[in-house]
């Protein structure tokens, strides 16, 4: 699938920065002094299909005499620089900083963000009728027209004369490696196709390939202790993800589930022959000591342990514990098994102190006195990516032993013997005893910030909290008064954070739909239903959440 972008303006030289989207790998190069980003069609970069960016959302200026480059947010809502929301005002640029257009916390897909690059050309002696193209992280396809031709590869017709478009595909190949290709300058002249030139290697170029090759795009310099993410294999600096790792379990760049986390040997090695050839681009000391410090990643969670065994021709029948990522040129070595805590073989020793369980409801009968049979097999944990053994298929005589979720069914440890991943609230758990936060209430009725505020109100005034409303939710579910969408969902149903909030939102609807008007301010009961009712797209704007309810069902275009 292609996207088509296309921004109107003549040509100025040479691109003086470049905006880098956050969960794909388009690139926009910014060639106007000043770049409008908004809605409308004449912007440098327009989204004219999305209502929640303005119609001239901020404008990003370069000041030709001292390069500094600011923005200046003309927005109704504002817009987020590096999470720090400015509205109305103007803010300096620095390479690296990430630009949300559109920042949704409750709804992250229709999240709109770029990171900015600074790109500074150094001037040297070089053939007008040649020109080296700039390295990009995307494949990308620059059409631009100019009334001469010279120094610039045709191969396609322009639009129009002196106008200028992008065209970007939307290829990903999972390598290990950051996204890198080359990109083609293509111009043309009114009516005519320019000639084919060919381009010599420039020094300079590839070493700059390289190196954005092997930047981290969190911290963006060099990796330091590279790890990769699976299945996105997306790399980062063990540091800088475990930053990352104590707010979101997806991924930094593609916001995809991580199920694993790997050393990558094959670019560790690469950063250590580019820093030979380059020591000026070594990490100080103190910084490899605060990175050091803030890695989080233990080997448990790099890699579950293996079990291998040597045959008796080798003259030892003894157990090798070692990691799975390390080859062994052995040919006689068996198939190698996830061993978990509960294994026979299984070394204390090598159990982080820091990870400790904490007390968790635990459903089997002392889980801890349990050993795994000989090649026995093992669910990895979707929260802390630890092996456990899989009791599923057992029967006790008291309870079936609870490792899954019965929605979604991915499995989940910490009714097991307790989850170990930092800042985990309870990752698996009964349906009545699922620990939502007091932040469960922000935008829960439909992401409705007003009508959400109304309902928190309510319970305020009356001295309940979120506990209250989902224990009256559960005797009004038992007794027949509520249904829900998903009949298999109970008060001791098993549910993952996951599907118990978004049970809870819909039992939360069912709840602030019985509230009689009169226990309600009359600015709320007068309002007229909204058309779309509760399934109305516009609802999470102040404006109209505020002058419609949509407590409601849809009552226009029903299908």
């Amino acid at each position: 699938k292609k996207k088509h972008w296309k921004m109107d303006t003549y040509r100025r030289g040479q691109p003086w920065g470049k905006l880098v989207k956050v969960d794909s790998s388009e690139t926009v190069l910014l060639f106007n002094k000043e770049c409008t980003v908004g809605r409308k069609k004449g912007c440098y970069l327009s989204f004219p299909a999305n209502k929640l960016v303005s119609g001239e959302h901020c404008k990003i200026v370069q000041d030709e005499s001292s390069g500094l480059v600011w923005l200046e947010d003309m927005s109704t809502n504002g817009t987020m620089i590096n999470m720090s929301t400015v509205k109305k005002q103007t803010h300096m640029l620095q390479s690296g900083d990430v630009i949300h257009f559109v920042y949704r916390k409750s709804e992250p897909e229709q999240n709109i963000a770029y990171v900015y690059h600074s790109i500074k050309m150094e001037q040297a002696p070089h053939d007008p009728t040649q020109e080296e193209p700039q390295p990009s992280t995307s494949t990308s396809h620059f059409c631009i027209g100019s009334p001469t031709t010279s120094g610039l590869m045709a191969t396609t017709a322009c639009p129009a004369p002196g106008r200028f478009s992008l065209l970007f595909t939307d290829k990903d190949y999972d390598l290990g490696l950051p996204h890198t290709s080359s990109t083609e300058v293509v111009g043309s002249t009114k009516g005519s196709l320019g000639s084919l030139l060919s381009k010599p290697p420039v020094e300079g170029a590839k070493t700059d390939k390289m190196e954005e090759s092997l930047t981290c795009v969190i911290c963006q310099d060099l990796l330091h202790d590279c790890v990769s993410l699976q299945p996105c294999m997306h790399v980062f600096c063990a540091a800088c993800y475990s930053g990352w790792m104590e707010r979101s379990s997806l991924c930094p760049t593609c916001r995809c589930p991580v199920e694993r986390i790997r050393k990558n040997h094959i670019l560790n090695n690469l950063v250590e022959a580019y820093l030979i050839q380059h020591p000026e681009k070594c990490r100080s000391e103190e910084d490899l000591k605060s990175m050091e410090s803030r890695n989080k990643i233990t080997q448990d969670m790099l890699q579950p342990k293996v079990e291998r065994s040597f045959s008796d021709e080798e003259g030892s029948s003894d157990y090798l514990f070692e990691l799975s990522d390390n080859d062994s040129d052995s040919s006689d070595i068996s198939q190698p098994l996830v061993v978990c805590r509960q294994c026979p073989g299984y070394r204390s020793s090598n159990y982080c102190s820091c990870l400790q369980p904490f007390s968790a409801p635990v459903l089997s009968a002392a889980p801890q006195e349990y050993r795994c049979p000989p090649q026995g097999c093992h669910l990895i944990c979707t929260c802390c990516l630890q092996p456990m053994p899989d009791r599923r298929g057992e029967l006790n005589s008291q309870q079936v032993i609870a490792q899954q979720c019965m929605l979604c069914q991915r499995p989940f440890c910490h009714m097991y013997w307790g989850c170990q991943r930092i800042g985990c609230q309870g990752c698996l758990a009964r349906f009545s005893e699922l620990n939502l936060t007091d932040k469960c209430l922000d935008g829960v009725l439909n992401n409705n910030n007003y009508e959400s505020e109304i309902l928190q109100n309510y319970l305020s005034s009356r001295g309940k909290s979120w506990r209250d409303l989902h224990q009256e939710s559960l005797q009004s579910l038992q007794q027949g008064n509520y249904y829900l969408t998903d009949c298999r969902i109970s008060a001791n149903a098993i549910v993952c954070f996951c599907c118990g909030l978004r049970a809870f939102k819909e039992l939360a609807y069912k709840y602030r739909q019985n509230i009689t008007p009169s226990e309600l301010p009359a600015a709320v009961t007068s309002r007229p239903d909204c058309y779309w009712g509760r399934n109305c797209r516009t609802q999470v704007k102040a404006h109209h959440a505020t002058k419609f309810n949509h407590i409601c069902e849809q009552t226009r275009f029903k299908s």
